[in-house]
């Protein structure tokens, strides 16, 4: 049975748990986490642009202003519901799909209250809220706080990799969403779901609840697709399937090789003259996935009957530094008949 955030608001324990942990320096912790990051995103270098300005408008609307905090006082504590569909600039409903979870966890100073969880195919969508002891007054401040959540399916240890945005609501609280890769996970299934919570290297304690995304494979449109493109160096890429959904449109495919030097899109436009573009977000070893890129272009329409795609690569830097956008065409337009997508 769903309860609603609303119910849950009411029932939340705000009450500090004590851990005994190593001490990091921020500095160290940046370190880490700068290299962390670019391995685990590596070779695909993209992540999601946010459209979360509303969720911080209606939360400033509804008064919820964070008093200062110390490690021993958390009493009237009130979390900020964060919808996923406004942070990920989603259109589409997605009550249906979502596990309200509203509960909260505590310690080293910190409150972490996980307040929404969607289950797509191979992947898990997380928003909480984070408050914070220290005042943010600047934008420094803000970006000081670095949290981790690792996710673990049915007792096994999900991919670390995943991607995601902050934003910050008051002087005192920090909303944020990720998306955290499950491969080879069946999330149409009932699952037992433990998240592991730490801010700055310190241990905050873990979120347990079971979750399924039956509902949303219900819905969810699948195309076959068997399409190969080599890469210019050697690698084959095949696109193996399209899907749609309410939490927008993905290509999957397996390539011939887990290290490649070239990074590739596929860009084109709808039958109805609409541009559309899918860039790698996740790949691991022999497999990844594609996602629809909707800050430029937008989702795909619902009342578009076929995509025509071009695929293009580019060279991937071989230091650190940014991306090389001369992408180049590495093979032959195709379509893919969409029609039925609700």
């Amino acid at each position: 049975m769903r309860e609603t955030v609303y119910d849950l608001l009411n029932d939340m324990d705000h009450q500090p748990k004590e851990y005994a942990a190593e001490k990091v320096s921020k500095k160290d912790i940046r370190k880490w986490k700068k290299a962390f990051d670019a391995k685990r995103h590596s070779p695909a270098k993209r992540w999601i642009k946010y459209a979360a300005a509303a969720a911080v408008l209606c939360a400033a609307a509804a008064g919820t202003v964070m008093g200062p905090m110390r490690n021993d006082v958390y009493a009237g504590v009130k979390a900020v519901a964060y919808d996923l569909s406004q942070a990920l600039g989603i259109s589409k409903d997605l009550e249906p799909y979502k596990t309200v979870v509203g509960s909260t966890i505590s310690g080293a100073g910190y409150s972490v209250t996980l307040n929404e969880v969607v289950l797509d195919e191979e992947s898990m969508y997380i928003a909480y809220t984070l408050t914070v002891p220290e005042k943010m007054e600047t934008e420094e401040d803000e970006m000081s706080y670095h949290d981790d959540m690792t996710v673990y399916i049915n007792g096994r240890m999900a991919s670390l990799a995943g991607s995601g945005g902050t934003v910050k609501v008051d002087d005192y609280t920090l909303a944020s969403d990720w998306k955290k890769e499950l491969p080879n996970v069946d999330t149409a299934q009932d699952i037992d779901v433990e998240i592991q919570c730490a801010v700055n290297g310190d241990e905050i304690g873990v979120f347990r609840f079971t979750a399924s995304g039956e509902e949303l494979s219900l819905d969810t449109l699948t195309v076959p697709l068997d399409e190969t493109v080599t890469l210019p160096d050697g690698t084959g890429v095949t696109f193996e399937r399209y899907t749609s959904n309410a939490m927008g449109q993905s290509i999957y495919f397996t390539k011939t090789s887990g290290d490649y030097d070239y990074d590739f899109m596929l860009k084109g436009e709808d039958d109805l003259g609409n541009p559309v573009g899918f860039f790698v977000r996740y790949s691991e070893q022999e497999e990844g996935r594609m996602e629809v890129e909707p800050i430029d272009n937008g989702y795909v329409s619902d009342q578009a009957s076929s995509l025509t795609l071009t695929p293009y690569a580019v060279k991937m830097p071989d230091t650190s530094g940014e991306m090389n956008s001369d992408y180049e065409p590495v093979g032959e337009a195709f379509t893919i008949q969409i029609s039925g997508q609700e």
